[in-house]
């Protein structure tokens, strides 16, 4: 009897110590359509084949952790808001999408195909993250990608690209940055469409 009545005791205790987890906010990577009127009729490309190679990062970027970075260069991440996916995933998809949509090359093919093609397209995501200065007044975020055409046959590059942008945050908080990003990333990739566009003429 007196066990009993312990344990009850100990359970209730237990039950007013513990605490909620705070619920973790899930954000995505939103890019909007691209343009589709950028190629014309004699583009050397409309009868080459393209394979999109998976996205070359670091491991924060592989991960779902929402990173950020103060004025002295140090990096944390938020305790309550994550990636859905993380950034190289999602990147990765999106480029494809966007090379698919601009509607340049015959056939645009994931790394995974095992097709031939004509090109590789690689890809480096230097960095995609919020950033903090003016003891944490000013935000904004940052996207930098580098790109590489390159001739399957002769592994000869045929052209490169970095494309860097800075987008002001407009809350100093995730979801400012995620809007940030979003902002930023939308524009490298209608600059990438214009490179390609370009390369190929």
């Amino acid at each position: 009897m007196y066990s009993f009545i312990f344990t009850i005791v100990i359970s209730l205790l237990f039950s007013g110590c513990s605490t909620t987890k705070p619920a973790t906010t899930d954000y995505t990577i939103n890019i909007k359509t691209f343009k589709s009127d950028l190629v014309t009729s004699d583009s050397v490309c409309l009868d080459k084949s393209l394979k999109i190679s998976q996205a070359f990062s670091s491991n924060k970027f592989m991960s779902s952790k929402m990173n950020y970075v103060l004025e002295d260069n140090k990096q944390y991440h938020y305790s309550e808001s994550v990636w859905a996916s993380s950034p190289n995933r999602v990147i990765s998809y999106e480029i494809l999408k966007l090379f698919r949509e601009t509607k340049l090359f015959k056939s645009v093919q994931t790394y995974k195909s095992r097709s031939k093609s004509d090109f590789i397209l690689e890809i480096n995501i230097e960095d995609f993250m919020q950033y903090f200065e003016n003891n944490s007044k000013n935000s904004f975020a940052k996207v930098v990608l580098s790109m590489a055409l390159i001739d399957s046959k002769s592994n000869h590059i045929i052209a490169t690209k970095t494309f860097d942008v800075k987008m002001k945050s407009v809350t100093l908080d995730a979801n400012g940055g995620v809007e940030a990003l979003n902002k930023a990333l939308q524009k490298v990739f209608a600059e990438s469409q214009e490179w390609i566009v370009g390369v190929c003429k």
